[in-house]
């Protein structure tokens, strides 16, 4: 395969004179995904988030749409056992994003609620996210990122299953919880 420049064609990155390699799409995907994600993380250091990690952002999601969330919810919601969700918690808890407290439903339960750092870090987010998309929709220019989208949706499709279903699936990953 001959050299090709960014999606799209002839975007502002090309007339500068640079190429990309070719790869194959799966490993586009892959570059693009870490791509997208090393830019997030140096948005939200900027922003003041440098301690964040994995699964961190899901975590406060999940308890952003609900109030009352126990940590055996954040679990299931998760794919992993209570102890799992236990330690996620706790380490969000010791960097002072989320507080936790007795249920009042279930004296086994602990609720956990965000606290307004997590707050924050929710909306740094969401504006990292939107300004890394303006960044790409200036690079490769409006024609070629709607093309990306295009074809990342009838990839995706709707009725597509979740990656962590889809992985413990294929990968069998029901074994190593």
């Amino acid at each position: 395969m001959e050299p090709v420049g960014p999606v799209g064609g002839s975007g502002p990155a090309e007339s500068e004179g640079t190429q990309q390699r070719s790869v194959g799409l799966g490993a586009a995907l892959r570059q693009a995904w870490v791509g997208y994600h090393r830019r997030l993380d140096e948005a939200m250091a900027a922003a003041g988030f440098a301690d964040h990690g994995f699964p961190d952002g899901r975590v406060l999601r999940i308890c952003s749409r609900n109030p009352e969330v126990t940590i055996a919810q954040i679990g299931r919601e998760l794919g992993i056992t209570r102890q799992g969700a236990g330690k996620v918690v706790a380490k969000l808890s010791e960097r002072h994003y989320v507080t936790v407290t007795d249920s009042a439903v279930s004296g086994r339960e602990k609720t956990v609620s965000l606290t307004p750092r997590a707050t924050d870090y929710l909306a740094a987010h969401r504006r990292a996210a939107r300004s890394i998309e303006r960044q790409l929709r200036d690079e490769v220019g409006e024609s070629a990122f709607d093309s990306a989208h295009l074809l990342l949706a009838a990839l995706g499709g709707d009725d597509q299953t979740r990656i962590r279903d889809y992985l413990r699936r294929v990968a069998d990953l029901d074994d190593l919880r």
